[in-house]
């Protein structure tokens, strides 16, 4: 059988560093030292995009004009609105942090790497920094994000080529924007959104250091790097591009206003900034610069020179 072309590129993965967990850092107390908050912003699909609800559904059912297409792959929804599920985005942006930090390599069949373990009767354990912020098995994770439905753009019918398992277990794969799965056989019917929709973005961090949430800044596209992450499906074709736009990050002020979660006195700016720099140690900024090569708007073909939608 000849082999598959590739549409991804590998990184190779960085030793894991992985270090006992704090008490500080865990839900039994909230840490005034640490940041607890919530983040806000608008998700932009630069592309067109797909996230299933796992229902096959005929295209009128959906909508959608499509008289030679028995069935289409539904996006996902929360009542009638389409919506990309917080686990979604939750994945897709720890995939990221995973790429360019010295974490694990978790649910991979080599036996070189292994998934981090937490013994959350005892409270004790070794945690690489991706479990840490997003959590790992017996280990709630402390970076939570909403399900994001839509708030401007339509839908529309979009065929890609039949999806094959990727292969190689030494490195970490992601979909960089330039390489394009342009086969002529597309079978794969999927409801999209059209680039230019828009999507509410929110998400609640709980007791992470001034660095740590730097990484999710980092892997929301903040910072000189500017990366545009790939959501849902069809990434090796031309699918799932998005950018985040007017992100706000606020910090809770527990010595403040403990009992007044609400109340605007208990609510302060982050510095976005000062959080980027506090990440330095963190980061592999070799990885970083790769990745923003093949992940900054610049790199996805039809909206190089484009401005904001």
């Amino acid at each position: 059988m000849p082999e598959q072309p590739k549409f991804y590129a590998g990184i190779v993965v960085h030793p894991e560093q992985a270090t006992q967990v704090e008490r500080a850092r865990t839900y039994l107390r909230m840490d005034p030292e640490r940041l607890t908050g919530r983040l806000s912003g608008e998700l932009v699909a630069l592309q067109p995009l797909h996230v299933g609800s796992g229902a096959l559904l005929p295209p009128e059912d959906l909508g959608l004009n499509a008289p030679d297409v028995p069935l289409v792959k539904a996006f996902a929804r929360r009542g009638d609105l389409r919506t990309i599920p917080g686990s979604s985005l939750k994945g897709s942006f720890r995939s990221l942090v995973e790429l360019f930090t010295p974490s694990c390599v978790c649910k991979t069949r080599s036996r070189q790497y292994r998934d981090c373990r937490y013994d959350s009767k005892r409270h004790i354990g070794e945690l690489c920094p991706a479990c840490k912020m997003f959590g790992a098995m017996g280990y709630q994770g402390q970076v939570r994000f909403e399900d994001a439905p839509q708030q401007k753009g339509d839908n529309a019918l979009h065929l890609i080529p039949p999806q094959y398992k990727p292969v190689g277990k030494d490195y970490r794969r992601y979909y960089p924007h330039a390489l394009i799965d342009d086969r002529d056989e597309r079978s794969w019917p999927l409801e999209v959104v059209t680039a230019g929709s828009r999507f509410v973005l929110s998400a609640q961090f709980i007791n992470l250091m001034e660095g740590e949430l730097g990484l999710l800044l980092i892997a929301l596209g903040q910072g000189k790097w500017a990366l545009c992450p790939k959501v849902g499906a069809g990434k090796s074709s031309g699918l799932g591009a998005v950018q985040i736009e007017g992100l706000g990050v606020e910090r809770w002020q527990i010595d403040r206003a403990y009992n007044v979660f609400e109340s605007v006195d208990a609510w302060e700016p982050v510095d976005i900034g000062k959080c980027i720099q506090a990440a330095r140690p963190l980061y592999a900024p070799d990885v970083l610069d790769t990745l923003q090569r093949d992940l900054a708007r610049a790199a996805i073909p039809g909206v190089r020179n484009a401005g904001n939608d």
